[in-house]
């Protein structure tokens, strides 16, 4: 079964009103989260345990979809847990089953906006360097992982940047939303050591995850922007050539080789 996507999927122009306050870091800082539901398949081959683990997955992201899209239609007090519920389809009983608050709902679960295929083939790309080498195709691979990310939301452009809208004018939420993101990055940090096969504590890693979480906030803004007529890739892959050109690695000319852009439909 396939994932269901509102109107306006932010995978062109976007026709947003406002421009998102940028200044303060928050959840969609990161990487472009992403408000949808997960469909489990059933699968032979799934042990017990693994597939139980999928559906609460599943569950959890579909309670933390819900409440970020009354969230941006809304505002944080114009929905009621009741109302996650009802579009969750879910009971009251199961919401606190996954978060103790509406807010905690809201923020979600780190991990759970990474779409599992994304994932796993953003960890299978790595190692073909050699041991202790970063992958060449990193940032290839990067991009190809934050443009599947931010195609795969369910909310329509000015559904996103209200929902950060709404974050960023809580005091309450911000603070939560501030303190989750170290776990959000650390969540990124593991992956990417299991991709390159080096320990979470490399500073490579480190630089790595600094310089995508920048690079993703710029073209984040810049994609967001009323005036924008550009794609997300295209920003995306222009913020990492223009970091490559301030800091290559050492004996290098400063370029970095992407893969063309696929052609629009």
């Amino acid at each position: 079964m396939g994932r269901p996507r509102l109107s306006g999927s932010p995978s062109s122009a976007p026709s947003s009103p406002r421009r998102p306050d940028v200044a303060q870091t928050t959840l969609l800082h990161y990487l472009p989260n992403s408000a949808k539901v997960h469909f489990v398949p059933d699968d032979a081959n799934n042990d017990g345990g693994g597939l139980r683990e999928r559906k609460r997955a599943a569950t959890r992201s579909a309670i933390t979809a819900a409440a970020r899209l009354l969230t941006a239609r809304s505002g944080i007090n114009g929905f009621t847990v009741e109302q996650v519920c009802e579009r969750a389809g879910i009971s009251r009983r199961t919401f606190f089953n996954y978060f103790p608050t509406k807010e905690d709902a809201i923020l979600g679960h780190p991990g759970d906006d990474i779409p599992e295929a994304l994932a796993e083939a953003f960890i299978a790309g790595g190692g073909s360097t050699g041991p202790d080498v970063v992958s060449d195709s990193l940032w290839p691979d990067f991009i190809e992982l934050a443009v599947g990310m931010m195609e795969s939301m369910a909310m329509t452009r000015a559904e996103v940047v209200a929902l950060k809208d709404a974050i960023t004018a809580e005091p309450r939420l911000m603070e939560q939303a501030m303190h989750g993101s170290s776990a959000v990055e650390q969540h990124y940090v593991a992956m990417l050591a299991e991709r390159e096969s080096l320990p979470a504590d490399d500073p490579r890693l480190q630089m790595a995850i600094g310089a995508m979480a920048s690079v993703a906030k710029y073209a984040g803004t810049m994609f967001f922007a009323p005036d924008n007529s550009r794609s997300y890739r295209d920003i995306l892959t222009s913020a990492i050539e223009a970091l490559a050109a301030v800091a290559p690695r050492p004996g290098a000319t400063g370029a970095v080789h992407l893969p063309p852009a696929p052609p629009s439909d």
